[in-house]
């Protein structure tokens, strides 16, 4: 059995592919219902509160789905991610493996397989939000949606590599998937000075909301960071699993 079948069969057994999808299009169909309903239920409460409310239109729809990805569905994808690229965390499992592959041979299927999983989820709950959203406000531009799924997408990309990486100087998976999700946190954090903000993989985020508002594309500064950082962090991560000790 190679690698590939192996890593492919773990993700689907354990159904861990089916709890990022459950999670993704959750959000997908909560997203477009937020945007549509909030005003009544905040007129439930009082007209205070509905006053204070910004009007809510079809980007909503959108951001909405977007904000709870980035939030409880990056977190899903982390302890998923985890789970899967912390190989080491069982000896038995992990001397099982690398006496029988390499560490390239054992992390690549791992690494994108992980990575499929979470960009499929995304994009499902995408199309079930951006539909969702078309059927209760309005329809939004294709592609401005479709630009800022792929962006969102290569930023998913980027935060499995940093859970690699983390994999490589952690062995817990609690610990892997925590401080991946401070990492990423972190990242973000960076984005409040002004000027390296346009740089950061964290820009891919909010892409989408301001694509959908009409915005216009500015990206290939963090395209290019990512893209960098995705290479930078694959490559440390096998050479530091290469050479560590179990």
């Amino acid at each position: 059995m190679t690698m590939w079948r192996l890593e492919f069969l773990r993700l689907w057994r354990t159904q861990r592919w089916l709890i990022l999808l459950a999670v993704f299009v959750s959000f997908g169909i909560l997203g477009p219902l937020t945007a549509r309903y909030l005003p009544q239920l905040m007129e439930s409460i009082g007209e205070d509160a509905v006053g204070s409310l910004p009007a809510m239109g079809p980007p909503d729809g959108i951001t909405q789905y977007i904000g709870n990805a980035a939030q409880i569905g990056l977190l899903a994808v982390a302890f998923v991610g985890a789970a899967g690229l912390a190989f080491d965390a069982n000896l038995e499992i992990a001397v099982f493996l690398r006496t029988r592959a390499t560490v390239r041979e054992i992390l690549t299927p791992r690494l994108v397989l992980t990575s499929v999983a979470a960009v499929g989820a995304f994009i499902v709950g995408m199309v079930v939000a951006y539909v969702g959203t078309g059927i209760l406000l309005d329809w939004l531009e294709l592609w401005a949606v479709v630009v800022g799924t792929l962006l969102f997408s290569l930023y998913l990309v980027f935060a499995v590599c940093v859970m690699a990486f983390l994999s490589s100087v952690l062995k817990s998976v609690p610990a892997v998937a925590i401080l991946s999700v401070a990492s990423l946190i972190a990242v973000g954090l960076l984005s409040l000075v002004s000027t390296l903000a346009p740089w950061l993989p964290s820009a891919l985020v909010g892409a989408i909301d301001s694509l959908v508002r009409g915005g216009e594309f500015d990206y290939w500064r963090s395209i290019l960071v990512t893209v960098a950082a995705i290479v930078a962090l694959i490559t440390i991560t096998l050479q530091r699993l290469a050479h560590r000790e179990l």
